[in-house]
């Protein structure tokens, strides 16, 4: 060999000369595939679990902030001048029976429903209309149509003109207000 020339070394494949040794390492790069694959598959159902938790937890907090919505509109609405009589939680029974249905106010209410019942002993609903008022103890204020709701109330006094030998008076009853708020389901 001369100086200043390289040396070049044949190696031998010793793939095709050791076979044992060859099939232990690929049975151990499977067995690290399938490990690698158990550990995503694991992680990819716990993080589901931890989803469809978060999500009814959403769901949850929906229907929390909807009833609270609810409650303070039911509160709220004795005092406004659609309904007032006047007075701290009392509602106009006469204002109630023109603001039925009426479908001005359809965007004005966040809630579902709005219904202003008498309290009474009597287990008969009578719903009020113009002709029957004011022997009657149900007012269907507002339905959005939604059905799945759920209801929060509150009690007022429900208050109407009366004539009795020409003197006019409010004459006052217990009322409930009743406001329905659209419950989320889960799913």
């Amino acid at each position: 060999m001369k100086l200043g020339q390289l040396k070049i070394q044949v190696q031998e494949n010793h793939r095709f000369l050791m076979p044992r040794f060859s099939r232990q390492g690929q049975l151990k790069i499977q067995e690290m595939a399938f490990m690698l694959l158990a550990v995503v598959v694991f992680f990819a159902i716990a993080g589901m679990f931890f989803l469809v938790i978060m999500y009814n937890d959403l769901i949850g907090s929906a229907n929390l902030l909807a009833k609270e919505k609810a409650i303070s509109t039911a509160v709220n609405i004795a005092n406004t001048p659609e309904f007032s009589c006047g007075e701290t939680l009392c509602i106009d029974a006469d204002k109630l029976l023109v603001m039925q249905n009426r479908q001005d106010y359809e965007d004005f209410w966040p809630v579902a429903s709005i219904v202003v019942t008498k309290v009474s002993r009597d287990k008969e609903i009578i719903e009020c209309t113009e002709k029957n008022y004011p022997y009657c103890n149900y007012f269907k204020v507002y339905d959005s149509g939604i059905t799945n709701i759920e209801m929060v109330e509150t009690f007022v006094s429900l208050c109407r003109k009366d004539k009795a030998n020409e003197y006019i008076y409010n004459k006052c009853e217990i009322g409930k207000v009743l406001v329905g708020f659209e419950k989320k389901q889960p799913g």
